[in-house]
């Protein structure tokens, strides 16, 4: 039997502990009473499933707390198993009482995501419904909300298992050609299997080209500040977290490293990053930041170009020079301090300290993100995992040399294997071929209790 807190445990109203296992509730009989005057152990066998109890928790005749705990009779709970949850009252101290009490009655702490892990085991879900489960839990926006339902609730899954039946299908035909080679007997058209396999790529490639908009979604857009020293970066770092989060000073090179901050603007999700001054130096620990800097701006998703208005460098390019224009907003700062100076046509003009022109760099960045996340990819599907990603990739590729053999005359033994390769590979996605590493891989990036 494991459990786990299911809420976070600390000061709040109410700590949730999951138990799940096949000797459940002949522990839940060991600890939980109806009564508070003493304990009286409850009749397990008459709790019924999906329903909520309310009594007290005993340790060695002592009450520990008031509980309401809800029974979830296997197969019909999260994991397939017998399950129970225990909603006591918020506090660490309680929680380590009723978490020792367990321990005591041979329970064992869950490792992260095993709970899920056993949901998959006992067939409650497939692979990509679990791990929908982790998206769901890290959804900061309505999009990602929406994409980790979609997959949490079957749709990406039943669109694999439409493309895996496709291709037994086309493995079945080929190899029962096979038995009947003797008898010259063609049982699929090689140019129809050829035209079919292309469809299927075509199908496969557009669903791998909704990863960068998918992980865009999910993960939050990388929006870098960056400019020379001393421009302002900071200042517009903090002026949209509405804090004082970066160190802001006229001394150039204060930022020897970069910050990275979440931000939602507009329903948009952002991971906002403030980088040091690029500038050549010969301090260490400045050089080192300006490379990280760098590192940033290649993994950016849009790019803040920030020049400084009453020190402009006609000769800089801030490092972007290889970044693509459509990522980069040029923005023209302290406005406020060069009055009079002939605003660029090329940018934004903007005064961190202020705000004048905020509200039009807010805008111009909403509108280079929401065209990240909209894309134009005709799939209805939209990929967020790069395991998912990884595997549709490996698909194509063995589809693609199922075509070459097609083409040179290759017998169906040979085709069929390509085409069973692609059906393994994408059989990954939900589970129907995953060996321990790759499920260890995926639940151990859970939380405690999922």
């Amino acid at each position: 039997m494991i459990f786990a807190p299911a809420t976070l445990v600390g000061s709040s109203g109410i700590t949730v502990i999951r138990i799940s296992g096949d000797e459940t509730f002949s522990v839940l009989a060991k600890i939980f009473s109806k009564s508070a005057e003493e304990f009286e152990p409850i009749d397990a066998d008459k709790l019924n499933s999906h329903t909520a109890q309310h009594g007290y928790i005993f340790h060695a005749g002592s009450l520990i707390d008031e509980a309401v705990v809800t029974i979830f009779r296997a197969p019909n709970s999260y994991t397939g198993e017998d399950v129970a949850e225990i909603s006591a009252h918020g506090g660490s101290y309680i929680y380590r009482k009723i978490s020792n009490l367990l321990r005591s009655s041979g329970c064992v702490h869950a490792e992260p995501g095993e709970f899920s892990k056993r949901a998959y085991l006992n067939g409650k879900m497939d692979l990509a419904q679990a791990e929908a489960v982790a998206d769901l839990i890290k959804a900061k926006t309505d999009q990602a909300n929406d994409l980790a339902l979609k997959q949490l609730t079957g749709k990406f899954s039943g669109k694999i298992k439409s493309l895996r039946e496709e291709l037994i299908n086309y493995c079945s035909l080929l190899e029962l050609e096979l038995d009947f080679s003797e008898e010259g007997i063609d049982l699929v058209s090689k140019d129809d299997l050829l035209v079919k396999i292309d469809k299927l790529i075509e199908r496969f490639n557009n669903l791998t080209r909704t990863y960068e908009r998918g992980k865009i979604i999910l993960n939050g857009v990388n929006l870098a500040i960056i400019g020379k020293p001393n421009v302002g970066k900071s200042s517009i770092f903090n002026y949209f977290l509405n804090e004082s989060r970066a160190i802001v000073s006229d001394i150039p090179g204060t930022t020897r490293d970069y910050l990275q901050e979440p931000l939602v603007m507009d329903g948009i999700q952002y991971n906002l990053i403030d980088t040091a001054g690029i500038r050549v130096t010969e301090d260490i620990v400045e050089k080192e930041g300006v490379r990280r800097s760098k590192l940033k701006i290649e993994e950016s998703d849009l790019v803040l170009e920030v020049i400084d208005l009453t020190n402009p460098d006609p000769n800089a390019d801030n490092n972007v020079k290889d970044v693509s224009r459509e990522k980069v907003v040029k923005v023209y700062n302290k406005v406020d301090l060069a009055p009079g100076f002939k605003i660029p046509i090329d940018g934004i003009s903007i005064s961190a300290i202020t705000g004048e022109g905020m509200d039009k760099l807010h805008k111009a960045i909403n509108e280079k993100a929401a065209a990240l996340t909209t894309g134009s990819e005709t799939s209805d599907i939209i990929i967020t995992n790069e395991r998912h990603r990884d595997c549709l990739l490996k698909s194509c590729e063995y589809l693609s040399g199922a075509r070459e053999q097609i083409l040179s005359g290759g017998g169906n033994e040979l085709i069929s294997f390509e085409i069973r390769a692609a059906m393994d590979s994408i059989s990954e996605i939900i589970g129907k071929t995953a060996n321990v590493d790759i499920l260890n891989n995926i639940f151990t990036k859970f939380c405690i209790g999922k």
